[in-house]
């Protein structure tokens, strides 16, 4: 490519450039239009003093009151004292503290029931074709060990602990301290 090709290009673009960009006013608003414009009560006429400033042109038309408000000097406003600090609140129980933030579906409402059980197994039933084995307790619930790797080395009337672990799943443990995850079937 020449250079006077890119040359001539780069005019085409400058040319579309600035025949797309809105026209800039030459003066800068001061203060004191600001001012003025912020003076303004009545929020539409306040609107319009800024798009003025801003060489916007208004979506409307403005009322005769509008304009008129628009341009009257300001009232100048005596310097408004600071708002007063809000009151100081009780503080928050330990309980608000910790679902401070939360939304409702974050806040996890505290697990219903007991937070452990215990009982004797009953029997225990070794389901080959699937792979799993499941415990009978004497309170008519059945368990299943999740992991079908897990050697249970338990029996009827061996006394179990199930209590709530992690993540919504739950362990039993034996006499022996030796804790399995298990998942209740019925």
């Amino acid at each position: 490519m020449s250079r006077a090709y890119c040359a001539v290009c780069i005019a085409h673009i400058a040319a579309l450039l600035a025949v797309s960009l809105p026209a800039r006013s030459a003066t800068t608003p001061t203060a004191g239009d600001l001012a003025r414009c912020a003076g303004i009560a009545a929020p539409d006429a306040r609107l319009a003093c800024y798009d003025g400033l801003a060489g916007r042109a208004a979506d409307r038309a403005a009322t005769p009151a509008e304009t008129a408000a628009a341009a009257a000097p300001a009232i100048r406003a005596a310097p408004t004292t600071p708002a007063p600090a809000p009151a100081p609140t009780a503080p928050a129980s330990a309980g608000e503290a910790q679902n401070f933030g939360l939304t409702p579906a974050q806040r996890h409402p505290a697990p219903e029931g007991p937070a452990a059980i215990q009982a004797r197994i009953e029997k225990i039933i070794e389901d080959r074709r699937v792979g799993r084995t499941y415990v009978v307790l004497d309170n008519g619930q059945t368990w299943s060990f999740t992991d079908a790797e897990e050697d249970a080395r338990l029996g009827p009337g061996d006394p179990v602990t199930i209590k709530h672990a992690a993540l919504g799943s739950f362990l039993m443990t034996t006499a022996s301290r030796h804790t399995y995850h298990v998942r209740r079937t019925q």
